[in-house]
């Protein structure tokens, strides 16, 4: 079993309790921000004027931030969230309209990036609440009007311009105050990555919004939304891995069976929609129960809750992890064997030795290319070496993501000879 720290922080405007957050994780996330290398996030200027093109009424409060930060220009640049690296947290969402309007999520992801802050904040006209990620944005939240939202992985790979999803929350959260309000914002805002945004308001109007790099919002209206676009993956074998239809079907046979708020926060937790696989970064590191009306969250464990108003003081709470309803998820490559043995998916068995000779064969390959490279008067062989250094942070990205889905991030931190925590936050 695992235990955290969660905190409840309560700041209206950014100060010196953000102040200390932020000394406590910009390590963590500068690592993260810049795993690819520099030159693949974008420059200031330009995320600046994303941020004042898109969402102004957050400009204000962005640049109290980058106060805060010493005005560091990595820092101003990440807080912008404009085209950040991808990261992909499974999760469960479910709006309910009776007997009482409430979200309720389950947060899937890996602890080592969890932030463990509850944040109740009033930037702008709105006391908002939620759960704090990416030292600005949100996870799920709630503002006082009685809009809750909350977001999970949609399933579609790739990435392009747009903000992090987090931001995107927090955003809504501070501008709308229904469903109707928080669509027609969302319209204007590009998105980095593929998401479901699930939300609910005080009158029980509730929709998930399918948002994406390079699309308008596809307007869904299911209640139950996990990581895959309405009810047909169109990538089978990611929902597979991660059990998205048969989590969505769980939590609609749940819904459709009448349960009661309680209930379905029952189901949550129940095995089959429950993961214990924190290792691969899809367990479940809470189940959240937003309730409009009461203007509360309620966070639940299989062994405590811990209840967040809007008008909550500042407290922290002891969370122990458990693995007692399912089995961790295979999330080996689909036709991959994950046990013991290496089995190619075609009854053959690889040869170790042929594929240790093939990358001694490619290393050497390399090793003579660069050095052809170094030792050369040319300028153009300068500026291909300067360009590979990029590329070869990147290149490293993707290796070490590659061998955590066909392993595990532990043997990824066994190579580079770091801690787990550390190869995550540099390669997640």
């Amino acid at each position: 079993m695992t235990s955290f720290t969660f905190y409840g922080i309560t700041e209206d405007r950014p100060s010196t309790r953000w102040k200390a957050l932020f000394d406590a994780v910009w390590p963590a996330y500068r690592a993260w921000y810049l795993r690819d290398g520099d030159l693949a996030r974008p420059d200031l200027a330009t995320a600046e004027a994303k941020l004042r093109e898109h969402m102004p009424e957050l400009v204000p409060t962005w640049q109290r931030l980058v106060d805060l930060a010493g005005g560091d220009e990595t820092a101003a640049r990440m807080l912008t969230l404009w085209n950040p690296p991808r990261f992909l947290p499974g999760c469960s969402q479910v709006a309910m309209s009776s007997p009482e309007p409430a979200l309720l999520r389950n947060y899937d992801y890996g602890l080592e990036l969890f932030e463990q802050v509850h944040a109740s904040t009033r930037y702008a006209s709105r006391r908002v609440i939620g759960t704090s990620d990416c030292l600005w944005g949100l996870l799920d939240g709630l503002n006082e009007d009685g809009l809750a939202v909350s977001l999970a992985f949609g399933g579609r790979p790739g990435d392009g311009d747009g903000f992090a999803a987090p931001l995107v929350v927090r955003f809504l959260l501070e501008v709308a105050g229904d469903v109707p309000e928080a669509l027609r914002r969302l319209a204007t805002i590009p998105v980095s990555m593929y998401y479901n945004l699930t939300m609910v308001d005080a009158t029980g109007r509730s929709v998930t919004a399918y948002v994406g790099p390079g699309m308008a919002p596809e307007i869904i209206e299911d209640p139950v939304a996990t990581n895959h676009r309405g009810r047909s993956p169109e990538y089978p074998d990611h929902a597979r891995r991660f059990r998205s239809v048969e989590r969505q079907d769980l939590l609609t046979d749940a819904l459709e069976d009448g349960r009661g708020v309680d209930g379905m926060a029952e189901a949550m937790l129940g095995p089959g929609v429950f993961s214990s696989d924190y290792d691969n970064a899809f367990g479940t590191l809470y189940t959240a129960v937003y309730r409009p009306l009461r203007g509360e969250v309620e966070y639940r464990w299989h062994s405590r809750s811990w209840t967040r108003s809007l008008n909550s003081p500042e407290e922290m709470i002891v969370v122990t992890l458990d693995d007692d309803s399912t089995e961790p998820v295979d999330l080996g490559a689909p036709g991959t064997n994950t046990g013991s043995g290496s089995g190619s998916g075609t009854g053959e068995v690889p040869d170790p030795s042929a594929a240790e000779a093939a990358v001694t064969e490619l290393v050497a390959s390399a090793r003579e290319a660069i050095t052809g490279l170094a030792h050369s008067p040319d300028p153009a062989a300068f500026s291909a070496l300067i360009s590979l250094s990029s590329e070869v942070g990147e290149a490293l990205g993707t290796s070490a993501r590659l061998l955590a889905e066909h392993n595990s991030w532990a043997r990824v931190a066994e190579l580079a000879d770091v801690s787990r925590q550390a190869a995550w936050q540099r390669w997640r």
